[in-house]
């Protein structure tokens, strides 16, 4: 399989710009910044204070900017560099996905194009 093939996902994943991520809080102290999501899957900014491991389940609830909450429950299926990626069995619904991709795009339409672009060119 060539790299390009590799690299084509099933699910859109949005990236949010740092002004925009929002927070997914696992519990009263616990919060994680959602880097990227998708209708199955979720990049959150690691918290060197609580190290998560392969495999391990989490559960909690994403508030989006205009105060939607969806819950979501998932498992820590990669950890990179970049961050701690997740695979959910609960996820966003695709309405929503939808919604904040419009948001993100018209709130955003710099760092959208941006991103877009480096991942196309990422791509090829």
């Amino acid at each position: 399989m060539n790299d390009k093939m590799k690299n084509l996902r099933r699910f859109f994943r949005l990236p949010y710009p740092r002004a925009a991520q929002p927070p997914l809080t696992v519990d009263k102290d616990t919060a994680y910044q959602v880097l990227e999501i998708s209708e199955q899957g979720l990049l959150i900014a690691p918290k060197p204070s609580v190290p998560l491991e392969i495999g391990e389940t989490i559960s909690g609830n994403i508030l989006f900017h205009d105060h939607h909450s969806e819950e979501i429950e998932g498992e820590v299926y990669r950890i990179e560099p970049r961050g701690v990626i997740l695979k959910l069995s609960r996820g966003v619904s695709p309405k929503y996905m939808m919604q904040e991709q419009i948001y993100v795009k018209n709130t955003f339409p710099v760092f959208f194009r941006y991103t877009v672009r480096e991942n196309f060119k990422a791509t090829q």
